[in-house]
Formats: C-alpha cells, structure tokens, sequence
C-alpha cells in the first residue's frame, strides 16, 4: 500500500499593493515581485509572490495574473485573496520542475476597478509549505554511545533478530522491566517473539529509544509506532511522537491521520482533523487516499464536521461534494429498513440524488403500501416531481411485469 511522507506545516502570508495606474500603465506581461521570504527548518527554501497587474499574455489581457515563486522542490497549498472582496482562489501545487504557478486569471479588470479606494488594492497570498520532518531531532539521547557494552536479549519479528540491552528495555517500559525481571519464559530465554509488529516498526522505536539516525518516515509508520508503544508503555516514544500528527495535518496526509484518530480514539486529534476538513473539503476529497477510507468513517468525518443530523443529511453532503464512494456502502441498510416512518425522507433523497436502486425499492414499498402512504402529511409535503416520479415507476414496473 503506499504510504504518506511524514511532513510538518508551515504557514506563511504576504500582502502586497496593486495600484489602480498599472492595470493600463504595464504592458501586458509586465511584472511586479514581492521581496523573498525565508521559511524556517526548510533547507534554504524561500518564496516571493509575483503578479502582472495587464495580464501575463495576450491570452490573458484585461485580467490580474498572480504566481508563487519558490526555489526549489516543494508541496504548497496557497490561496490569493483581493481584500474586502469575495473574490479569491486556492490550489494545491507540487513544485517540482516549475519554480512558478498561480492564476492566469485571478480577476478581470472589470470586477477590480469598484474596489479600489485611493487608486490601490491590496491582495493578501497565503501559503502553506508540507516540509518533510525528520525524526532525528526528537530522539532522547541516553543510549546513543552503549556500543561498548555486549547486548543480552533478542527481539525476534519473523526472521529477523534485533540485538538490544535488557537494561534499556527495563529502562524505558514497564511491561518489559516485568517480564525481566521476573521469572518469565522471556528472561530465562533471552528473547521475545512478537508476531503483531512487522520489523520496520520495531526497529525504528528501538533505535529512536537508543537516540540513533534515523530516516524520515512515513505517516503510517509513525502511527505503528505509537501503537507498539502504547503496547508497551514507552512513554520515551508516545510522549514525543504522539504531538507529531497535529503537527503534519495538511491535505496530503490528512486521511492518514483521521484514520489514526478514529481507529485509536484520539478524539481532540479527531476534532482538529473535522475544522481542517471544514476549510479544505474540496481539495481533500480529490485525493486518492480518501477514497480509500472506510465509507462509516467518512460518515462520521461529515456528520461532525458540518453538524448534520441525520443518515440522510449525511448522504445528501457526501453526494454533493464529491464522496460518492461511501454512498454504495451507506444506502443498503436504508433499504433494508424501508418503513413507513423512514419512507418520505428515503424517497426524497433517492430522487433528488438519483439513486436508481433506491427508486426501485420505493416504488415497490409504494405499490405495497399506497393506501398509507397517500395519507401521511410528510408524503404531502414532498416535491412535487418526487410524487409524480415514484407513481410514473410504480406504473412502469407495473406494466413491465404484464
């Protein structure tokens, strides 16, 4: 399966000028730029934002073209916004070969003009920067130089072997300092079979607890790890490393992290996760790992992120805003408890999203039970095209089975 690179956010805003004189002073592809600025912890990346206040082409005449300029290879998300306006645009860019991308067309002179006050505009860019975070500068330090000393116990994950001292696992665990210290099968042998942790998870806790280099990891294998260490109970792990999800929260590893905050019930994580999505729904929707989330998490995510109340509410949102995926999975209960208190509200949703398999069931439930159902209020109540729509397929099924 592929994994999500372990990255942290940075934020970052510019504000700059565009002056009323230069939507027809410049000549088309005539360019302003705003002064580099550093990021921090980023091996030198840096930024500016640049714009053609006439167009950055003929193609383009008559509009505000805007770019973020960066140095160097980078994932960023940023938005540019015309001040006390509604107009504004955002996209999630990965900067590889090109060191320059925006909108062509931000606005066109038109819509800009009213907006001015003075002869000048001001247009604020925000950016954020997914870094990649390395593990090393978190790792405790207290047994980085115990070379010297011969290992005592094995750590045994399929066939691989891991050499450690039993006084670092006393050390930093509880649940091992008692198997050690005791007479367990595990301190007369000198080692520890463990069947539920593939080799990379144990290797890397153990090493981050010697305070070893260390690659960055993926999402992924940090969650495994705070899983081994909750097992365990290494807090010189879970204390350090558990703050690093909210840290990484972007839109590249949010399904990752939601899947952790859901599965481990890490529920202030959850809620941060549900006022992220709020703001970036749109792009994350768009990626390929959300699809691959379980549809009663998804569920979930969207019930408390926009405060819905129902089953339906929530199947409503999930196919308007582009998470059909979960729908096939979240409907068949809905049909298996088809009932006259639930059949308006089913009916409502089944045409006004067209969802054919739940049109059927309606109007086979309709021509069963027809005679209570022209008499409930809520049947009243609905659209007009809904009644005429599920009487037209009553009849056609009617028909058909003649």
């Amino acid at each position: 399966m592929a994994t999500t690179q372990l990255i942290t956010v940075c934020k970052d805003s510019v504000t700059f000028t565009l002056n009323a004189a230069d939507l027809t002073g410049m000549p088309v592809g005539g360019l302003h730029k705003t002064p580099e600025r550093d990021v921090p912890r980023s091996d030198g990346l840096k930024w500016n934002v640049s714009w053609c206040p006439a167009g950055f082409s003929p193609e383009h005449a008559h509009h505000l073209s805007v770019f973020l300029d960066v140095n160097k290879a980078v994932t960023a998300m940023f938005n540019f916004k015309v001040n006390n306006s509604f107009i504004q645009s955002s996209l999630l860019y990965n900067f590889i070969e090109l060191k320059q991308f925006g909108f062509y067309r931000l606005a066109h002179h038109a819509d800009l003009r009213p907006l001015f006050v003075n002869g000048q505009l001001s247009i604020t860019c925000y950016v954020e920067f997914n870094l990649p975070v390395s593990f090393t500068h978190l790792v405790p330090r207290t047994a980085l130089y115990s070379d010297h000393v011969p290992t005592d116990f094995e750590l045994i994950i399929d066939s691989n072997r891991l050499q450690i001292h039993k006084s670092l696992l006393s050390l930093i665990s509880p649940v091992f300092h008692a198997m050690l210290s005791n007479d367990t099968a595990e301190s007369r042998s000198g080692r520890l079979e463990i069947t539920d942790f593939d080799v990379e998870t144990v290797k890397t806790a153990i090493d981050f607890c010697y305070g070893r280099e260390m690659e960055t990891h993926s999402v992924e294998t940090i969650f495994e790890i705070l899983r081994f260490a909750d097992k365990y109970d290494i807090k010189a792990v879970t204390s350090l490393v558990e703050k690093m999800p909210q840290q990484s929260l972007s839109i590249l590893t949010f399904s990752a992290i939601i899947r952790y905050a859901n599965d481990f019930f890490k529920d202030d994580l959850f809620n941060e996760c549900c006022e992220f999505f709020k703001v970036h729904q749109k792009e994350i929707v768009e990626t390929e790992k959300f699809t691959m989330l379980a549809p009663t998490l998804v569920a979930r995510l969207l019930k408390q992120a926009f405060d819905l109340e129902t089953e339906f509410d929530v199947l409503r949102h999930a196919h308007g805003n582009g998470a059909t995926f979960i729908l096939e999975s979240l409907e068949p209960p809905i049909l298996e408890s088809l009932s006259l208190e639930t059949f308006c509200d089913t009916v409502s949703y089944a045409w006004d999203c067209s969802r054919d398999s739940l049109k059927t069931a309606c109007a086979k439930f309709f021509n069963e039970q027809s005679a209570n159902i022209i008499n409930m209020q809520p049947f009243g109540n609905l659209a007009p095209s809904v009644v005429q729509g599920v009487i037209k397929l009553r009849c056609d099924m009617f028909l058909a089975d003649k």
